[in-house]
């Protein structure tokens, strides 16, 4: 996933592991970072893989790591960018991911990415309504936790059916 993320962000221009850092919370949150021991190892990774180069430049008061796509981790990101998300605790943040480089896309390769986006966003909606459902229907819970579950589940609804909303908005603008 922080592959498809940096590649990604590299095919505009190149950046240093600071502003991939930040550009990461400013992409998806900033309850989303990812730490230093893991982007600057995965950028060393990149750069044996021969998808990135990687330049130390001599800042004003420390040396920093710049990284540039290579033509093959341009490949390397066009490959990863169409795989089918796996629907797991990080598919959110990946569909947020790519849904930040449809720019980058063709529009059969945005549509694919929105189609299968839409589809999570149902499966999310269908499991919503059927915690709505429980929660309802099972009088042994304590009143006031049943009123906070639905409380909190109609916040989470609310969330699903706009995320829905936009997917199918962004479809529509592909036609």
């Amino acid at each position: 996933m922080y592959d498809l993320f940096v590649l990604g962000q590299l095919m505009d221009h190149a950046m240093s592991g600071y502003q991939l850092r930040k550009s990461l919370a400013t992409m998806v949150g900033q309850e989303q970072t990812i730490s230093y021991g893991v982007l600057y190892p995965l950028l060393d990774r990149l750069a044996r893989a021969q998808d990135i180069t990687l330049v130390v430049e001599n800042g004003d008061k420390r040396p920093k790591k710049v990284a540039s796509i290579t033509a093959q981790g341009r490949e390397h990101f066009a490959r990863l960018v169409v795989v089918p998300v796996t629907i797991n605790k990080q598919a959110q943040l990946l569909f947020q991911i790519k849904c930040s480089f449809l720019h980058l896309l063709s529009q059969a390769d945005q549509r694919t990415i929105l189609a299968d986006f839409r589809q999570f966003s149902h499966y999310q909606l269908e499991n919503l309504q059927n915690v709505r459902d429980y929660l309802t229907d099972h009088p042994r819970m304590v009143p006031t936790d049943v009123a906070d579950g639905l409380q909190v589940n109609q916040l989470q609804q609310l969330r699903a059916q706009a995320q829905a909303d936009w997917v199918a908005a962004r479809l529509v603008g592909l036609d």
